[in-house]
C-alpha cells in the first residue's frame, strides 16, 4: 500500500504566461518504507514535497494530475484538515526556522503533543539527546543544527505522525551530526514502521537507507523504483551520472 502518491502531477507558476515547474511526475511512498528522492538544486524536489502535503507556495498550482493519501485524493486544503501535521508531517530544510524563536523547544512540542509527563523526555532520550531536560528548556537558537533537526523529528513523533516528508534534513549540519541523524531516523523508522520520503542531493542516503529511489531532473521524474534496479540500467543521462558515481564509491 502507498501512503502518499503523486500521479501525473503537473505544477505551474500562475504568471502570464504560465510556466511549467513539474511535468507529469509519478511518485510512490510505500507504507513502512523509506523513499529517497534525489535531484540537483532547482530540479523541483521541494515543490514536489510541498505538493505532497498541500503546502504549495503562492503563485504555484496543480495544473493537472493528483495527490493521494492512503488512496484518497487530496483535492483541496479542506481535505488536509486534521491530516497535515498529525498524520503527514513536513519538515523543511531549515529546522530552526520551523520553531518559534521566543518559545522553548519543550513548550512548542507540548502544545501539539500526544505525550504527557516524562514521556517527552523519554522520547528525546531515544533520539540520542544526552540531556533531554536541557533541550526542552532551550530556545532554538541555543541548539545546533543537528539538535534542531532531531527536535523537529521529536515534534513529528510526538504528534503521532506516521508519514514523514523530510526536505534536505542534513544539508546544514556537519558529517558527525549527519551520521547521528541518519542513525536516529532509521531506528525510529523501523521501530514505528514510519513511511518516509527523504529529499536530498546526498548520494550516501541511497545505499544506507533507501527502499525506493526517485530521481528528479528538470521537473521530470527520470527514474524510479528499487535502488538496485534503477541504478543497474539507467536510461536518462542524469540517472547514468548518479549510477556511475555510486559504482565508483
Amino acid at each position: 500500500m502507498d501512503m502518499l502518491r503523486a500521479e501525473g502531477l503537473w505544477l505551474e507558476k500562475t504568471a502570464a504566461p504560465p510556466v511549467p515547474l513539474l511535468r507529469g511526475v509519478d511518485l510512490e511512498v510505500p507504507a513502512g518504507r523509506v523513499t529517497v528522492l534525489l535531484g540537483a538544486s532547482g530540479a523541483g524536489k521541494t515543490l514536489l514535497a510541498r505538493a505532497l502535503c498541500g503546502l504549495l507556495p503562492p503563485g504555484v498550482r496543480i495544473q493537472r494530475g493528483r495527490v493521494l493519501f492512503q488512496g484518497r485524493e487530496m483535492a483541496s486544503q479542506k481535505a488536509w484538515t486534521g491530516i497535515r501535521g498529525r498524520e503527514v508531517f513536513y519538515a523543511p530544510q531549515n529546522a530552526a526556522a520551523s520553531f518559534n524563536p521566543v518559545l522553548t523547544i519543550g513548550r512548542q512540542i507540548r502544545e501539539c503533543s500526544r505525550l504527557g509527563g516524562g514521556e517527552l523526555e523519554e522520547l528525546l532520550a531515544r533520539l540520542q539527546f544526552a540531556d533531554p531536560g536541557r533541550v526542552l528548556r532551550s530556545y532554538p537558537f541555543a541548539l545546533s543544527g543537528g539538535e534542531n533537526q532531531r527536535c523537529l523529528l521529536a515534534l513529528a513523533l510526538a504528534c503521532g505522525a506516521g508519514t514523514l516528508i523530510l526536505d534536505e534534513p542534513t544539508s546544514e549540519i556537519d558529517a558527525a551530526a549527519h551520521d547521528e541523524f541518519v542513525h536516529v531516523l532509521l531506528e525510529q523508522q523501523r521501530r514505528r514502521g514510519l513511511s518516509v520520503l527523504l529529499i536530498s542531493h546526498h548520494l550516501g542516503f541511497v545505499g544506507r537507507i533507501a527502499d525506493r529511489l526517485g530521481i528528479l531532473c528538470g521537473g521530470e521524474m527520470v527514474a524510479a523504483g528499487e535502488p538496485l534496479g534503477v541504478l543497474a540500467s539507467p536510461v536518462h543521462p542524469y540517472a547514468r551520472e548518479i549510477a556511475a558515481y555510486m559504482q565508483a564509491e
